[in-house]
């Protein structure tokens, strides 16, 4: 594993400062809501049971007070978890996910209720996260590794969509659709987050701010698509496998993730064909032949750029 760049080490930094200062936050307000059930469940027992029709005057008796408490605890600690997770993650400032993170710390919470809840996972490298015909009520997003998203043929053939890197959500259908209708598939050891969608769509109703960022996401996947349907119909194999290069350069780059001009690249030659159309074997032959141009060199799992200018301008890079 490649170490972060000096940018990248002050930005985990300043994120651990942040996480203390969210999850203080966060501690806070649970101690508040805590204290507000438990003065609530003392005032419970003043209200009797109407023997005559058999209901509870007051509504706060039908909770199970130790097991809303339970409850709540757990949702506690995952929520501190999650917060520090996200506040470390090399895209926190890009991601929706630290957005809505930063969001629920500096609201005021009603009483009863926690932090957005979610879910960690890890999956092994080369294994499936998710079918392309899998429903499920859950929007995942990357914490750490490398994914792929793809679309496979009957006979096998398979059209890679995009490559997903820490902070990216799964795709944008995720956020509205319960089917996001591609495979996603582990490069690498993947660590994700799902959130319950029907929590995340209440959080982007109730902060009208934050549609601009998913309005971003949109676009940029619509960016990305529009790019891909002139790689596949237009550019040439030069052309496609230097923008894939650049690219993703340029994304680890925002994430900190670059270690001057070497940074980690654990794609294989299936990876980039799938991405761009070609077969392995033309892939080999081009990616040989920037090599012998001192363009790039690819070594194990690392890549490292000697000639940035010359790979954008092979790339069309605009």
């Amino acid at each position: 594993m490649l170490a972060y760049s000096r940018k990248g080490l002050k930005q985990r930094h300043r994120f651990k400062k942040k996480a203390k200062k969210l999850i203080s936050s966060v501690r806070q307000k649970t101690a508040t809501t805590r204290q507000h059930d438990s003065k609530m469940d003392i005032a419970s027992t003043e209200f009797p049971l109407d023997q005559s029709n058999g209901e509870i005057r007051n509504p706060a008796q039908l909770r199970p007070v130790n097991d809303a408490q339970g409850s709540r605890d757990q949702n506690d600690v995952g929520s501190l978890a999650c917060i520090l997770g996200c506040t470390v993650c090399p895209a926190y400032e890009l991601s929706l996910c630290g957005e809505i993170r930063e969001k629920f710390a500096q609201a005021e919470w009603l009483p009863g209720t926690a932090p957005l809840a979610s879910t960690v996972h890890r999956v092994p490298a080369r294994h499936t996260i998710f079918h392309h015909k899998e429903w499920s009520e859950f929007v995942p997003f990357i914490c750490a590794g490398w994914a792929a998203t793809s679309i496979t043929l009957a006979d096998g053939r398979r059209q890679t969509l995009s490559f997903l890197l820490p902070g990216d959500i799964v795709s944008a259908a995720c956020l509205l659709e319960p089917m996001s209708g591609r495979t996603v598939e582990a490069i690498t050891e993947v660590e994700y987050r799902k959130f319950r969608r029907s929590d995340l769509k209440a959080v982007l109703f109730k902060y009208p701010d934050l549609m601009e960022k998913v309005s971003k996401i949109w676009n940029e996947e619509r960016i990305q698509f529009d790019q891909m349907a002139l790689d596949l119909g237009r550019r040439t194999a030069d052309e496609r496998i230097a923008r894939l290069i650049v690219n993703i350069a340029s994304r680890l780059a925002k994430r900190g993730m670059r270690n001057g001009d070497t940074m980690e690249f654990p794609l294989r030659q299936r990876h980039i064909a799938d991405a761009t159309g070609l077969t392995p074997v033309h892939v080999s032959k081009v990616v040989g032949e920037f090599q012998r141009a001192r363009l790039f060199e690819i070594r194990g799992r690392t890549l490292t750029i000697f000639d940035e200018a010359e790979l954008r301008r092979a790339a069309e890079w605009r």
